[in-house]
């Protein structure tokens, strides 16, 4: 069992709620930057259609170019893993919510606002572990990312994503001939594109927002503003969970022209089960299986800068 009540105080009737933690959520999906694929039962194939040299001198009857025309696709295969815990809500007895526990103590069960702020904890800190899954799980790794690689892992590995050349740890003074080097690796074809985003950590963001406010700079922000998270007309994303000295290029949306995927099926499997752990017992269990990969459309189409 693992939930700890640290406060013991009571004061006149309880609030209807817990004052809870904030806690950043998975801003890579909450934010629109990825394509959510759901309900995938065992793997779904993310279709690629590429099509190649199709001009040719005008004939009385044509031909069709070998090869010229390419469905191929990069797939999705979402992994298994859960979330689980543990606690005795006997433990509130001494909690300030203990005015809202049931009176009988052979059914010591808490309150529907307990339950759903206990509930809405446990949901919050997994959204906050996927988010950093989504860009660096790795299934080399023996902690809580193993389960899949996420889109960094993968772009690392992939020889089609271009990369930065002797990249370094990134500074103030580098940073935005890091986001140049990056820009100017990233394909033609998408170099344009509207969707095209950084994708960043929060000190990467913090390192370019402090370049801007410069006071050597020939144009800056006041150092009471915040930066602005753009470059080159591109947007700036910092994400909580991407690696420092780190920097992602690609094409990301909430619709199917996005380049970042992410598949799951919530809809058979992240159901929440929050219930007594047996007849005989007081305890009580949070439960809730999931199913979750990622991937990316085309490496062509990404660039990375990671040291």
């Amino acid at each position: 069992m693992s939930l700890t009540i640290s406060d013991v105080s009571y004061a006149g009737e309880a609030a209807s709620n817990f004052i809870v933690k904030s806690v950043v959520g998975n801003e890579i999906v909450s934010g629109g930057h990825a394509y959510v694929k759901d309900g995938i039962k065992k793997e779904f194939t993310i279709p690629r259609f590429q099509v190649g040299d199709v001009i040719q001198d005008r004939q009385a009857t044509p031909t069709s170019p070998k090869g010229a025309a390419t469905v191929d696709g990069r797939k999705l295969v979402p992994a298994d893993y859960m979330l689980y815990d543990e606690f005795n809500p006997r433990d509130f007895e001494d909690h300030w919510f203990a005015a809202q526990l049931n009176p009988t103590l052979i059914d010591r069960r808490l309150p529907v606002t307990v339950e759903s702020v206990i509930i809405q904890e446990y949901l919050k800190q997994h959204n906050k572990w996927l988010g950093g899954a989504i860009l660096r799980g790795d299934t080399s790794r023996t902690d809580s990312l193993k389960y899949f690689n996420g889109i960094v892992t993968r772009a690392i590995a992939d020889a089609e994503v271009p990369k930065v050349a002797s990249p370094v740890v990134l500074t103030v003074n580098n940073i935005a001939q890091a986001f140049r080097s990056t820009l100017n690796r990233v394909s033609a074809d998408v170099l344009y594109e509207p969707g095209l985003k950084f994708f960043v950590s929060y000190k990467t963001a913090q390192l370019w927002e402090e370049a801007q406010q410069n006071p050597a700079a020939l144009k800056g922000v006041d150092m009471t503003l915040a930066g602005i998270n753009r470059f080159s007309g591109r947007t700036i994303v910092p994400l909580f969970g991407m690696p420092d000295n780190t920097i992602l290029l690609g094409k990301g949306s909430a619709d199917m022209g996005s380049n970042i995927w992410v598949g799951m099926n919530s809809v058979d499997d992240a159901t929440v089960q929050f219930m007594k752990l047996q007849a005989n017992s007081e305890l009580y269990f949070i439960k809730m299986l999931m199913k979750v990969d990622t991937n990316y459309g085309y490496g062509q189409e990404l660039a990375l800068y990671t040291l």
